[in-house]
């Protein structure tokens, strides 16, 4: 499903478990950060997918940037050639090598983007882990640890499972209970089980069950990413969610 799509679920989902539990959960009004909290658990399980949203917050730097600075380089690295090698019997095989490095930039630069994301995740992860070893804070642990796993995890994995449900209903409850804060852990958990129940109507379904067991699990009748289908369930999502906001 497209990110715009589990948003509107999440909010749905979570929103319509507010009135259950009562409004005064929410402070009568679902505030900023509740509904940030409400769309970064949306779109966490996608974080083990390089191409998803949530995850393309972290590339610091786009893949057309680094297919420009990539190019940048090829120029100049064929300017040096071509003034000091310009004698030598490697001049041409250098100036080919150079040529086919240009015409492949965009698969590279597409390959650098993920690695590059992939590193930044992970130093953020480790950062989290370490500052909550060092200033022992458990909670950051549990948030460097989630981004790690979500970082090793195959996608509609672990991440797309009941037990990261769990797990990560636990590290907000324990961000709530060791910071004395508003509690989240209930809004946040039924937020990505929308997330797995959106991503079990399309044809790849998720490992509900992982790590127990790897078999997908879908519906019986599947739609298309991004199809008409899926349009029409985000506009009933975001309307249903946006009447649940009024009533709060």
């Amino acid at each position: 499903m497209l990110a715009r799509t589990h948003i509107a679920l999440g909010l749905t989902t979570a929103l319509f478990t507010a009135t259950l539990i009562g409004t005064s959960y929410l402070k009568d009004r679902p505030d900023a950060i509740t509904l940030l909290v409400i769309v970064i658990a949306a779109l966490l399980p996608d974080l083990d997918m390089g191409t998803s949203a949530l995850a393309g917050k972290f590339g610091v730097l786009k893949a057309n940037h680094i297919q420009k600075i990539w190019l940048v380089v090829l120029i100049l690295l064929a300017a040096i050639t071509v003034v000091y090698l310009k004698e030598t019997p490697i001049f041409y095989g250098v100036l080919f090598m150079l040529l086919l490095a240009a015409v492949f930039s965009k698969d590279f630069a597409k390959k650098g983007y993920y690695v590059l994301r992939n590193l930044v995740q992970g130093m953020i992860g480790v950062g989290f882990i370490g500052a909550g070893y060092y200033y022992q804070q458990p909670p950051l642990v549990g948030i460097g640890c989630i981004l790690i796993l979500l970082l090793l995890s195959k996608h509609r994995g672990l991440s797309h499972s009941i037990v990261f449900v769990a797990i990560t209903y636990i590290v907000v409850k324990s961000i709530s209970s060791y910071y004395d804060y508003m509690d989240y852990s209930l809004l946040f958990a039924v937020s990505i089980l929308s997330h797995i129940i959106g991503d079990m109507l399309t044809k790849t379904g998720v490992m509900l069950f992982y790590p127990f067991s790897q078999k997908r699990i879908k519906f019986p009748y599947t739609i298309k990413t991004g199809g008409k289908l899926e349009n029409i369930i985000f506009l009933a999502a975001f309307l249903i969610a946006f009447r649940l906001a009024r009533l709060l």
